[in-house]
């Protein structure tokens, strides 16, 4: 089978086929360079998303750990105003003025801090009808809610240091 007299057919053969394989080819490259790009945004979009909310889940634990740190110290300081009021009196004046010192601000000197506390002794040994026993009671807290107080207001935030601990569950 000869076409033109060129001598063999197979010549006349090569040069389609070989344009419909090298059409094939680009065709296959092409397709896969698309594929790829969209799966390469597609993994960045997944990526970002991811960083996204593991950015939101860090400010909301930072949010709530600012919450937890200025929530501790109120508690206390409100405790110890608690006892204060229960404990402010006319008939003793000099208590009184200590305790105002309390604060917030804190501004009671080592000395006064130690004549309040031999104070609050002697108003939580005193046995006149005029002291309940609610007041003998916060007479004999209010040093330790003290001492407690001062020690949380002198944590710098930047000290504390979050840490995840894992527990083992009470159902096993």
């Amino acid at each position: 089978m000869e076409l033109n007299g060129s001598g063999t057919w197979w010549k006349a053969a090569v040069v389609p086929l070989a344009t419909l394989l090298a059409g094939a080819l680009l065709t296959f490259l092409a397709s896969w360079f698309w594929w790829f790009k969209k799966v390469r945004q597609s993994d960045a979009e997944k990526l970002s998303l991811a960083a996204e909310t593991l950015v939101k889940r860090v400010n909301d634990l930072e949010r709530q750990l600012g919450l937890v740190n200025q929530a501790i110290v109120p508690i206390s300081a409100a405790f110890q105003a608690i006892l204060v009021k229960e404990l402010t009196h006319f008939h003793t004046p000099v208590m009184d003025a200590l305790m105002v010192k309390l604060g917030p601000p804190y501004i009671l000197t080592d000395a006064e801090e130690q004549e309040l506390i031999v104070a609050l002794a002697q108003r939580a040994n005193e046995m006149s009808s005029l002291i309940t026993e609610s007041e003998r009671d916060a007479a004999t807290m209010l040093p330790m809610v003290i001492k407690r107080v001062k020690t949380e207001t002198a944590l710098d935030s930047s000290a504390l240091r979050l840490r995840v601990v894992a527990l083992p569950r009470e159902d096993q």
